[in-house]
């Protein structure tokens, strides 16, 4: 995903297509479409220079009949649309979410909490996100141990263990596109890593009263930094 995230700035500018993605709990099988802007706006994006995220509208969004959800990568820029292609139970906490680019990445969400990625380069292969998940659901302070396992880039991988801390700050308003949403902003400080002096800050904005995090600012690895995630449409 990452090494296509210029080139989906490009392609979404004249109509990025999403493929309709499977689920087990049936989210429709119409394959959405963004229809965005013309050719020549395309060619000045280029023009531009780095990446930029993209804004969808309130008529764009309406044309979306399935799940949405929105990468802006923080040291690349660009975004790039994922479709949720799955969706289970397993032994642990909350509902994993499997969400799928159109050039095959992936990005597996529990809870909310991303807690691992496929296809970006520099991995995140798995995480443990229980304290995160506990603290979310509850809107709650908490504390704990993070862990995640990042690959190196080739078959090797490396384990970062984080204290962490979760406060809630407040309540925030956030608009997504056209929706309004009233959200617990919940931060997460973290100190550890492999030599234990790394420092690093998740940010989640959680709907209260359906638990769905609807906006995110996350770590994936020392590689790839910072994700902004944010569901567009559930």
């Amino acid at each position: 995903m990452i090494k296509e995230i210029s080139r989906l700035v490009c392609v979404g500018l004249m109509g990025l297509v999403l493929v309709g993605c499977s689920s087990e709990q049936g989210t429709g099988t119409n394959t959405p479409k963004l229809v965005l802007d013309s050719l020549s706006q395309v060619i000045a994006a280029r023009r531009a220079g780095p990446p930029q995220k993209l804004e969808l509208t309130a008529a764009q969004l309406a044309e979306i009949d399935q799940p949405l959800l929105q990468i802006n990568p923080e040291l690349l820029g660009g975004s790039s649309f994922l479709g949720r292609a799955t969706t289970r139970r397993d032994s642990g906490l909350g509902t994993v979410e499997v969400w799928n680019s159109t050039d095959n990445a992936r990005v597996f969400l529990r809870n909310g909490v991303i807690i691992g990625t496929r296809g970006v380069g520099g991995d995140m292969i798995s995480a443990d996100a229980n304290v995160t998940i506990k603290a979310l659901s509850a809107g709650a302070d908490r504390s704990g141990v993070r862990t995640y396992v990042v690959s190196d880039g080739d078959v090797t991988t490396t384990e970062y263990r984080f204290q962490c801390k979760l406060d809630v700050i407040g309540q925030e308003r956030i608009t997504i596109v056209n929706q309004t949403f009233n959200t617990n902003y919940i931060r997460e400080d973290c100190v550890g890593g492999v030599r234990g002096d790394a420092v690093l800050r998740n940010e989640y904005w959680v709907q209260p009263s359906t638990g769905l995090v609807r906006k995110s600012r996350q770590w994936i690895g020392p590689r790839v930094g910072y994700f902004e995630v944010v569901l567009v449409k559930n």
